[in-house]
């Protein structure tokens, strides 16, 4: 979740150790997914990319598989954050490494998207900087979200960053490396960008569902 670089790793080089090791790549991505729940400096980001770009010129027979646990690790590491902020409440706003991820004024934005976008809020957040995305499943615990909403909202929200990064490693899995780069350097604006693609088109497919609903009664 967090969005930091690799920084302890040359990504060409974890690229080619993945590629060497292409049959445990699925479990290495997964774990490291998971580990990030605990919001460490891993970028959730990145490790998506680098499963699609690994299904596209490693294991082009295993992708939806490498998908699946891709998919997997992103979902259930945004439920530990949520679970650490749930059990640990307003303790967070004074624990090391947490403290600056999630403040009182920051939850109390986050609430405030909450009520008024709803699962929007999630979609947007699932593609926003690591901090930003923490500070949503934290505080989402720490609120006390019904479980079963929460995991309804960023199901969804999941779904679509996990096949879009994804996609986008899958698609141009060959030069993975100046990807990535850049992808790292233009993050954010890569990121909003591709989030308010997204949203622009889902209010589309409502609001044009709706206009065609009404001609037809």
């Amino acid at each position: 979740m967090a969005f930091t670089s690799l920084a302890f790793i040359n990504l060409e080089v974890f690229f080619r150790y993945l590629c060497e090791h292409a049959h445990y790549a699925p479990w290495i991505i997964t774990s490291l997914l998971l580990l990030s729940g605990f919001c460490l400096p891993i970028s959730e980001d990145i490790l998506l990319i680098c499963g699609g770009a690994i299904a596209s010129t490693c294991l082009p027979e295993h992708y939806l598989q490498l998908y699946f646990w891709s998919f997997f690790g992103s979902y259930l590491g945004a439920m530990e954050t949520y679970w650490i902020g749930r059990i640990l409440g307003e303790k967070l706003y004074i624990m090391h490494g947490f403290k600056k991820i999630l403040t009182p004024h920051r939850l109390n934005v986050i609430r405030s998207y909450l009520a008024k976008y709803g699962v929007f809020t999630f979609i947007i957040g699932r593609f926003c900087p690591g901090g930003v995305r923490n500070a949503l499943f934290l505080s989402s615990g720490l609120t006390k979200m019904p479980f079963p909403l929460y995991l309804l909202r960023d199901g969804t929200a999941c779904l679509i960053s996990t096949s879009t990064l994804f996609t986008l490693g899958y698609t141009f899995g060959n030069n993975f490396h100046l990807l990535a780069t850049y992808f790292h350097r233009y993050t954010f604006i890569v990121l909003i960008i591709i989030a308010i693609a997204i949203v622009l088109t889902v209010g589309y497919w409502f609001v044009l569902k709706r206009f065609w609903n009404g001609n037809h009664h």
